[in-house]
């Protein structure tokens, strides 16, 4: 089955069977890792231990190639301003523009840490159904007092929950808009202003719609964001407390590198 990036995909894993809240705590974890690394040394620490979590959760890892696909264009625009505009010593010159050794360092620590922060992200969805990832923000949110902003931990929780399950939808209608217009006859290079405007008018449009009937949906449901309860009980076990040292292991590791 071709699963869209940032997708759930059932599975009984070691990871798919983890308490969602160690999943969230360990992301948390290792993004703080990701951003805090400046060294390759740290990059090769943290590649391993997402291979680990590749391994454990028995997942192809083409998915996770899928989820970094559509940010290749982005990561490649960040490496080059990172390489042509950091001062430093010249590595070659191209015209007017000066590729620098310390670009090409920054430009590459980076990039790599814009790919891990997505990879960890697409691990946590891939492993988690949105309903889990719910969940668990919610309990991890119940403690903050909330409720004298207006706001409740679910209503909260309910909207990051909501933003990661539009992403791969939008990106779904995007390939579907894309296919339609290429049958059509439009040809992206020759007419890049009117591929934008065929592309970018109907998405929002289908955006919109998609909004409005969860909206409905959710209203013709009652839902309402205090005293609900939830299908998932949630148990810390053995294996939760384990994860969450190992990902403490990393922390204090990233943070000496």
């Amino acid at each position: 089955m071709d699963y869209l990036f940032l997708s759930f995909i059932p599975g009984e894993s070691l990871l798919h069977r983890l308490d969602p809240r160690t999943k969230i705590l360990g992301l948390m974890l290792a993004s703080i890792c990701i951003l805090e690394t400046s060294s390759f040394e740290g990059m090769a620490l943290i590649t391993l231990v997402f291979t680990v979590l590749v391994i454990a959760c028995k997942l192809p890892l083409m998915h996770f190639a899928r989820s970094v696909r559509p940010m290749i264009l982005f990561f490649v625009l960040l490496f080059l301003m990172q390489l042509f505009l950091t001062e430093g010593a010249s590595i070659f010159q191209f015209k007017w523009i000066t590729a620098s050794y310390e670009g090409l360092i920054l430009g590459t620590i980076l990039t790599l840490r814009f790919i891990f922060l997505l990879l960890f992200a697409a691990l946590l969805t891939a492993t988690t159904s949105p309903s889990k990832i719910t969940a668990g923000i919610e309990r991890l949110l119940r403690p903050l007092p909330l409720k004298y902003i207006g706001i409740t931990s679910h209503d909260l929780a309910m909207m990051m929950s909501l933003s990661i399950y539009f992403v791969p939808m939008l990106y779904d209608n995007f390939r579907t808009l894309r296919d339609a217009q290429l049958s059509r006859g439009l040809d992206i290079k020759k007419e890049p202003v009117k591929a934008i405007l065929s592309f970018s008018v109907p998405l929002i449009s289908i955006s919109v719609r998609a909004v409005e009937e969860v909206a409905l949906a959710m209203e013709s449901r009652c839902y309402v964001g205090m005293g609900r309860t939830s299908m998932h009980v949630m148990e810390l076990k053995g294996s939760d407390y384990l994860s969450l040292f190992l990902y403490g292991i990393l922390f204090v590791f990233c943070i000496v590198l």
